[in-house]
């Protein structure tokens, strides 16, 4: 088995065409990333057959799921940085161990979610002004997520796990047999079809979890039994303090990024508010069109990571950091057409899914500004998932909170209230923002930080300095 992994990384990520290297990663993750975006548009189709309490219900709960998966994003970021530089440097037993340590990490969150069922969901929803029948299905909801978040920890851990070895594709697979369970379960158990019950918001959480529960057992039956690029073994499962450390050391900032866009979007959200629900409806169609180019850049920047992860591990910065460039100028080729069609086309995209004279409007404004940021936004992901790879998860989580805390909340307030300039002035602070942080992006990066921050994990985990050895 050992010998089949040094084969396959030989072959793989540190060596041979850098393109190649991208596409290989990238590709399936970014028909995992959609797939992860279909998981939400099934549930909200059926629940929306409900009714709009139910829909209410949803949102809510969802809101608060973002908490956990916040969580689980911290966890499975050090993840990646640290299997990608042990996979990178050929040392397996420390890939294995880190995944060890994973897993464990995922079993002590899932406890930490049961605790919360036990003592209470409804003072969460509470928080985010759920009351009555919304605040009674939102519960439901959320004590099925949190009671079997052990699923959803371990098949996220595994998945992140294997990509950051460089296996993309079984993750994808397990994503697709994740999501066809999830979309034939969803109708029966939140419609109560044939001889289910009728569960409504609930039925939701349970094709969720029953979706990701045969994923999981896809992916651990592919661990044990089949040749794979990790390994599960019983002995890395005691509790190593200094490799949890610094996994979560890592992560933090990571889940730091996450909650930071979390406050972003919830205060822009009250702001456009203010204005109506004209405003309200063009700002969520244009924010849903805006994944047609993030659902591909996850997949340019988590490649990256991997690639940037793998190639500082095998001590080849040099190649880190051209394949970083690389995956930026084919993100570009992306980004560049469909902000030019976002530009161009406005107007007709945002009346596809609603031809009120106001959202057009409105909506039509929105767009031309989110389009001109689109070049941009390849640096800002890209080059800041290439740092987090590297393990320097600080670098990016300070350009991410100047950007969103101290660009884009205080000037879109600034020019839609105090100057008078109103919804325009909320999209010129999102169109300001996103172009700093794009900018500053670049400017950290070729700094050249993150080419020696994986050392500094390495020596606090082994004790000894570790520049770039292969030894």
């Amino acid at each position: 088995m050992k010998r089949n992994r040094e084969r396959k990384i030989e072959k793989g990520l540190t060596e041979g065409r850098i393109s190649a290297s991208i596409w290989k990663l990238a590709l399936p993750m970014m028909i995992g990333g959609a797939l992860q975006n279909l998981f939400t548009l099934v549930d909200l189709y059926f629940v929306g057959m409900l009714g709009h309490i139910e829909v209410a219900a949803l949102s809510i709960a969802g809101i608060i799921m973002s908490v956990l998966m916040m969580f689980i994003i911290g966890i499975t970021t050090g993840t990646i940085a640290l299997i990608a530089h042990y996979t990178g440097n050929r040392k397996h037993e420390k890939t294995d161990e880190v995944f060890g340590q994973t897993i464990l990490l995922g079993i002590i969150g899932s406890v930490i979610m049961l605790l919360i069922t036990f003592f209470g969901v409804e003072p969460l929803l509470k928080l985010f002004g759920a009351k009555g029948d919304v605040l009674r299905f939102g519960a439901e909801f959320l004590r099925i997520i949190f009671g079997w978040s052990i699923v959803i920890f371990l098949f996220v851990g595994i998945n992140q796990s294997l990509r950051g070895s460089g296996d993309a594709r079984t993750p994808l697979k397990a994503l697709i047999i994740a999501n066809i369970i999830n979309i034939f379960f969803c109708p029966l158990l939140i419609l109560g079809l044939w001889f289910f019950p009728r569960m409504g918001v609930a039925g939701s959480a349970a094709a969720t979890v029953i979706g990701r529960s045969v994923g999981l057992i896809y992916l651990i039956l592919h661990i044990c039994i089949r040749q794979s690029t990790i390994q599960l073994r019983w002995r890395w499962l005691k509790p190593n303090i200094a490799i949890m450390r610094r996994i979560l050391s890592i992560g933090s900032y990571a889940s730091l990024q996450v909650l930071v866009r979390e406050i972003s979007f919830l205060f822009l959200m009250r702001l456009v508010a203010h204005y109506g629900d004209v405003a309200i409806a063009a700002y969520g169609i244009g924010s849903r069109l805006r994944m047609v180019i993030m659902v591909p850049g996850f997949g340019f920047a988590n490649a990256a990571s991997v690639l940037t992860g793998q190639n500082l591990g095998a001590g080849q910065p040099d190649r880190a950091s051209r394949s970083t460039w690389r995956t930026v100028l084919y993100y570009e080729f992306l980004a560049i057409p469909v902000s030019i069609l976002f530009i161009a086309f406005a107007p007709h995209l945002i009346a596809f899914f609603n031809d009120y004279p106001g959202v057009v409007s409105i909506g039509a404004t929105y767009m031309r500004y989110l389009g001109a940021t689109f070049p941009f936004l390849a640096f800002t992901l890209v080059l800041g998932q290439a740092m987090n790879g590297a393990g320097d998860t600080r670098a990016t989580t300070i350009v991410n909170a100047i950007g969103q805390l101290l660009v884009r909340i205080p000037l879109a307030y600034i020019l839609a209230l105090a100057l008078g300039i109103g919804a325009t002035g909320i999209w010129l602070g999102i169109n300001a923002s996103d172009i700093s942080q794009g900018i500053l992006m670049i400017f950290v990066f070729q700094m050249g930080h993150w080419k020696t921050a994986h050392a500094k994990h390495r020596e606090k985990l082994e004790g000894k300095d570790y520049i770039y050895s292969n030894k």
